[in-house]
């Protein structure tokens, strides 16, 4: 029976001196799943004697920022105390020209130590057949061999003219006899024969080699089973092989396929396989099959699906800047406020997700958000939203931004004979995806600690507060059309905009303030419902509490040309990813 083994990733861990923290995305169950998976695959005494021990090829497919390091080091890292495991980091082993070693290196270093052995130890000795596999060496020494033996050069055999290889001499490119060592004129046929002897004699010491290769393996596996007491199959993990020169990627697969092909033994290659097509199609041509081509070296694929982006935000932003403890430190007031920054990268990942962008961009926009944040004075304003989605709009389309931030977006679309202008709110609503513009924002916050009363008109007495504390939420688009596209002087006359609501009280001997207005909305909205919580659960008092902030604490101010600058000046700012993403990609 196969060994049921169980992960604990609930706390964070330090791997080779760099520090891992807890599964904060659910992926321990599909590391336990997979262990289970791979194990009876490499070893299962249930089968017969014979077919107990297999080989297994696992292809762990990952798109960048799905977190494929953090999830293959820390699964390898665990399943030590149970298996013999290797962990291969190609893309930091690249340097090297020769795959073969990288992994042999990575097995007889890490095994060894897994054993308790020291370098000298004779379980670990490395064997002299390895030599015939050495591919930086083999060609020269092999060239070299066979001309001081055989007396010919074999490159002056190929490279020779002569059509007929049965009779006459080898001729070179001036028309005279190619010469052996001793002088004499080399006969094509004799040469032939000696090339091919050479060839196949070579051939045989490297299958020899090679199964040497296995049987020592096996024995490594076996000094780490029957010194630690731990069990078949053994692990070898090859991480970031996408991130390999194609060439160095191509050679790697291919070296697994053909001479780690060892019963007993498991390997788990890491890729996101989109980009490996392309090393593969780098390697061999833009029109050659790639897929199928990896279909060949893999038993089955296993793919890691991104995170959604508020969980991959929360572990890899700085969030601590838009906490409230940070803003009110720091004097800075945002729209939409919330104490708890996670609320915050929550609503930012709900724009993220409508302009759809990559996981790669989410963390960008997301490092710009921020860091405009860090850079504002004391005394500053800013909405978050308004900030977050014009830096997707500058992302995905300069030109539109600059005809947001100018005030002047405006479209004509000709409609058999009439003519229709479009204005920013609908044109929003019509080109991002209609789910993504349903999620809602959140704003998690007591009304009455920052309104005690509404003002409904200056000749009337003010209303005390009756709204209470919990989460106000409303939808994206509902934002975009009534706040954003207004802000931007782009809404159109029969349109909702920040200063339009359903009025019931109406003063008829004085004009309202755009405030009062607002006032007036929220205790209609609240006299509609039955009581505080139904409230509270309508889009409708959530939208009208953000406008009210947005007219009280003055964020009309803040020019179009400001949000330029700061879109402008945040957006040079590009995560290079120095290492993948170590708890997403």
């Amino acid at each position: 029976m196969v060994k049921q083994v169980e992960l604990d990733w609930s706390q964070g861990k330090t791997i080779e001196k760099e520090y891992f923290p807890e599964d904060k995305l659910g992926r321990v169950k599909y590391a336990t799943f997979l262990t289970k998976l791979l194990a009876s695959q490499g070893f299962d005494e249930a089968r017969d004697t014979d077919d107990q021990k297999r080989n297994y090829v696992l292809n762990l497919n990952a798109e960048w920022g799905a977190g494929k390091t953090y999830f293959l080091k820390r699964w390898s890292e665990d399943l030590k105390a149970h298996y013999p495991v290797v962990y291969v980091d190609a893309w930091k082993k690249d340097y090297s020209d020769d795959p073969l070693m990288t992994v042999i290196s990575s097995i007889i270093d890490q095994l060894r130590k897994q054993a308790g052995k020291d370098k000298d130890s004779p379980e670990f000795k490395v064997p002299r057949k390895l030599i015939g596999l050495l591919k930086a060496a083999a060609p020269g020494i092999g060239r070299g061999l066979f001309k001081r033996y055989v007396g010919i050069d074999p490159v002056e055999v190929m490279n020779a003219d002569n059509d007929d290889t049965s009779i006459g001499n080898i001729i070179d490119e001036d028309g005279k006899n190619v010469l052996d060592k001793d002088g004499n004129p080399i006969d094509m046929s004799f040469a032939a024969s000696e090339a091919v002897k050479y060839l196949i004699n070579e051939h045989d010491a490297k299958s020899t080699a090679i199964e040497s290769l296995k049987t020592s393996v096996l024995e490594w596996v076996d000094a780490v089973i029957g010194i630690r007491g731990k069990k078949l199959p053994a692990f070898i993990f090859i991480d970031e092989l996408d991130r390999c020169r194609p060439s160095y990627a191509v050679e790697m697969l291919e070296t697994i396929k053909h001479i780690f092909d060892i019963d007993g033994v498991v390997f788990v290659v890491a890729t996101d396989t989109e980009q490996l097509q392309h090393a593969v199609k780098a390697v061999y041509g833009e029109g050659f099959n790639a897929k199928m081509y990896l279909s060949r070296f893999f038993n089955s694929r296993y793919s890691l699906k991104a995170p959604n982006l508020e969980s991959f935000l929360e572990v890899h932003s700085d969030a601590t800047k838009l906490s409230g403890d940070y803003l009110r430190d720091h004097d800075i007031k945002v729209l939409p406020f919330n104490d708890d920054e996670k609320t915050t990268l929550k609503n930012i990942s709900v724009i993220l997700d409508a302009f759809k962008v990559s996981a790669r961009t989410a963390i960008q926009i997301t490092d710009r958000v921020i860091a405009t944040i860090v850079n504002m004075p004391k005394g500053s304003k800013i909405d978050i939203l308004m900030l977050t989605t014009l830096l997707c709009i500058k992302d995905k389309d300069s030109c539109l931004f600059d005809e947001i931030v100018s005030g002047k977006f405006e479209r004509v679309e000709n409609n058999g004979e009439s003519k229709k202008t479009i204005y920013l709110n609908e044109f929003l609503e019509n080109h991002l995806p209609e789910r993504s513009l349903k999620h809602h924002i959140e704003m998690n916050f007591e009304p009455k600690e920052y309104v005690t009363n509404l003002q409904l008109s200056s000749y009337e007495d003010n209303i005390s507060n009756p709204y209470v504390a919990g989460v106000y939420k409303f939808e994206l688009l509902t934002y975009l059309k009534e706040v954003f596209s207004t802000h931007f002087c782009s809404v159109g006359k029969n349109r909702t905009g920040i200063f339009a609501f359903n009025e019931r009280r109406r003063n008829p001997v004085q004009e309202q303030t755009p405030l009062e207005k607002v006032s007036n909305a929220l205790i209609d909205e609240y006299k509609s419902h039955r009581n505080e919580i139904d409230a509270q659960m309508s889009d409708q008092p959530a939208i009208l509490w953000m406008k009210f902030f947005y007219l009280r604490d003055n964020f009309k101010s803040i020019k179009m040309d400001d949000y330029k600058d700061f879109v402008e000046l945040a957006s040079p700012l590009d995560w290079m990813g120095k290492d993948e993403l170590t708890e997403t990609d």
